[in-house]
């Protein structure tokens, strides 16, 4: 295992070089410009903006994402506060690679090849919303809880922070972190439960700065760890009223159960799949993985709340884990091998640089059944500014979803109804005359793909998320 260092750090370096490019060619998404102004309202110490998630990623991206601006100087994609994503996320992979990389040389290469070509893992390893971190952040928490880490002084010791680290990152890792310390419970003993309780708590009431909050308006009273509290009210509330969501061709309130497992099969690399039931076929000791991944494919189910990939990012990491376990031994074996390793770079090069509009093979034509965080997050303004350029489309109307100013990438256009908070150019009515460009989750949320003059016009995919209608 001597290379094993120099693996891992080859593994980094790419992830990051893949990161930072991607950070580069997206416009900011929908839900960043958000987390932007979080961090910078708890530099304050102000807890109050957006309190649906703790305060330390949020700080912590923010803050070093400020010492890398004075360097870079300012963006519009974000990239400094970016980076520090795209070199967090690869660290805390790294740390899921080791003990791959200890077990086996080729399990670890694999399952390293396996996480830089995978799309919707590194379509989300860059983002301010850090979804790709906590995801993997909750998985070594939950194989630590389902190894017994508590064995011995150290262990325990390294269970209690990585399970404060988790807590704090977001709240939706409780929902995998708790069922499994419950199955684990008798095992983990009552004094060790008690502290796995404290020291998280002590450690969340300080990210927050030791402040009490409000948890309830009915209640106008400041509480210790109020903040988190409130932050887990929040995301019951959320999870309970459910969002709108276009789904295969119908608009939802509630997303349906079908809809996480169609995002969860057809957003995920053929042959990763077929590597996991290559693996679940000839390897053992993948018991662990999937009990996390039904933990997570439960929650997916049940929850009301659209569950995208993004929320679903755990269930693709231990899939890759499940398929770091295939072994080639025959010459067969080592050619389908190859095809699959080569299949799934390809897939991955097809879907830059949007990574995020990524199905595979079996979806048809995906804009007819995904929108939001699973297709069209706002992240295409550059590219569409490319294509506008390239096709030298003039005087056209736009419909935009997302949460920025498209006149800072675009500069002056016709501004339709659209699903954009930030827009800053008033509402026009549609001129059927004039180019119609519409992002993909506009066309549905804002209901144009129930206008009968659009439908009588042909309709082209430009720039991966959005439509243009000559």
């Amino acid at each position: 295992m001597k290379y094993r260092h120099l693996f891992i750090f080859l593994f980094l370096f790419l992830w990051v070089f893949l990161g930072f490019y991607l950070s580069r060619v997206e416009s900011p998404t929908f839900d960043e410009p958000v987390h932007y102004q979080a961090g910078l309202l708890y530099l304050k110490e102000d807890y109050r903006f957006d309190p649906i998630e703790p305060p330390l990623l949020r700080r912590v991206v923010f803050t070093l994402g400020k010492q890398i601006e004075k360097l870079t100087g300012p963006t519009l994609t974000l990239f400094p506060y970016r980076a520090v994503v795209v070199i967090g996320t690869g660290v805390a992979l790294s740390l899921l690679l080791w003990p791959l990389f200890t077990r086996s040389l080729f399990s670890g290469l694999l399952a390293s090849v396996l996480f830089v070509y995978e799309p919707s893992l590194i379509a989300h390893s860059h983002y301010f919303t850090t979804d790709a971190f906590s995801a993997i952040i909750s998985v070594i928490v939950s194989l630590l809880i389902l190894s017994e880490s508590w064995k011995t002084r150290g262990q325990f010791l390294l269970l209690l922070v990585a399970v404060s680290l988790a807590s704090a990152t977001k709240v939706a890792t409780l929902a995998l972190i708790l069922p499994l310390l419950l199955i684990k419970l008798r095992s983990l003993g009552k004094r060790n439960a008690i502290l796995l309780l404290v020291f998280p708590l002590l450690f969340i009431w300080v990210t927050y700065g030791f402040r009490s909050e409000i948890i309830f308006n009915r209640f106008p009273t400041n509480v210790p760890f109020g903040g988190y509290l409130r932050a887990i009210k929040e995301n019951i509330l959320l999870a309970r009223r459910g969002q709108p969501i276009f789904f295969a061709g119908e608009l939802f309130r509630e997303a349906p159960p079908a809809k996480t497992l169609a995002v969860l099969f057809l957003k995920t690399t053929l042959p990763l799949l077929i590597f996991v039931f290559w693996s679940l076929k000839k390897a053992k000791g993948n018991g662990k993985y999937l009990l996390i991944f039904l933990v997570v494919l439960l929650v997916g189910l049940f929850k009301p709340l659209n569950f995208g990939m993004r929320h679903l990012l755990p269930a693709v990491i231990v899939l890759i884990l499940i398929a770091a376990s295939v072994k080639p031994k025959t010459i067969v074996n080592w050619m389908v091998f190859t095809l699959l390793i080569l299949w799934q770079i390809t897939a991955f090069k097809n879907s830059l640089p949007q990574t995020i509009t990524y199905t595979n093979e079996l979806s048809g034509k995906p804009y007819r059944i995904f929108t939001d965080s699973d297709y069209d997050w706002g992240q295409g303004l550059l590219w569409l500014r490319e294509e506008i350029s390239r096709r030298n489309i003039t005087d056209y109307q736009l419909a935009y979803f997302g949460n920025i100013d498209p006149l800072l990438f675009l500069g002056k256009y016709n501004r339709i109804k659209d699903e954009n908070p930030a827009g800053s150019l008033p509402v026009q009515k549609l001129n059927y005359a004039k180019p119609i460009i519409i992002s993909v989750t506009c066309y549905y949320l804002c209901g144009y793909y129930q206008d009968p003059l659009l439908a009588a016009y042909p309709k082209t995919l430009i720039a991966q998320s959005f439509f243009i209608f000559p």
